[in-house]
């Protein structure tokens, strides 16, 4: 029983680290001007940590500058990677996959449908 306890911390702290080290790599290293208003929500990282779920949200609603962002992430998967390994200096850097998060978009949603909402009161 205290190995799995063992791994879970590993898992949760690796995680912890991609996503401060991504969001950070995303933000100033990646050139596309798409991602800049990138956030990295969360990050899951596999129990044999060689996968890790990067999610994303951005500031806008606009669907066609979130699938183009996204298509971005991904053409820049493997730099944003290799910069992960060089910052996190891991044994095996996880492979990582980039999903769309889209609570943040959907919560302004709702905010402006609220204040349309109380506007008309």
């Amino acid at each position: 029983m205290p190995n799995n306890k063992k791994s879970f911390g590993r898992q949760e702290r690796v995680a912890a680290s991609i996503r401060r080290e991504a969001a950070d790599i995303i933000n100033n290293e990646v050139k596309d001007p798409r991602v800049k208003f990138a956030t990295v929500t969360e990050v899951n990282v596999s129990p044999d940590l060689k996968n890790a779920r990067i999610y994303v949200s951005f500031l806008t609603d606009d669907e066609q500058a979130v699938k183009d962002a996204m298509a971005a992430l991904q053409r820049a998967k493997g730099f944003v990677r290799s910069q992960l390994a060089a910052h996190l200096k891991m044994r095996y850097m996880p492979e990582i996959h980039f999903i769309f998060d889209a609570l943040l978009s959907e919560s302004m949603r709702l905010d402006a449908l609220i204040a349309k909402g109380l506007a008309k009161d």
